[in-house]
């Protein structure tokens, strides 16, 4: 006969709700921090690489340590 462990569901659904949670909160800071570049007067951000490409070689090269 299959069976639950009460306990661990418990404990599974208090670390669900803990990690969405924290997930809120960071998007919730995330919007705040665009309202205030929105009440600055800010239409856009010239990012120097596109996030949504990998990064080229030289590109990594030159962000990563090298060294001495």
């Amino acid at each position: 006969m299959p069976t639950v462990d009460v306990e661990e569901n418990i404990n599974k659904l208090r670390m669900n709700i803990e990690q969405m949670t924290q997930e809120v909160f960071r998007l919730q800071g995330m919007l705040q921090t665009f309202e205030g570049f929105k009440k600055g007067g800010l239409k856009t951000i010239e990012l120097p690489i596109d996030p949504t490409q990998a990064p080229s070689e030289e590109e990594l090269e030159s962000i990563q340590e090298k060294p001495e």
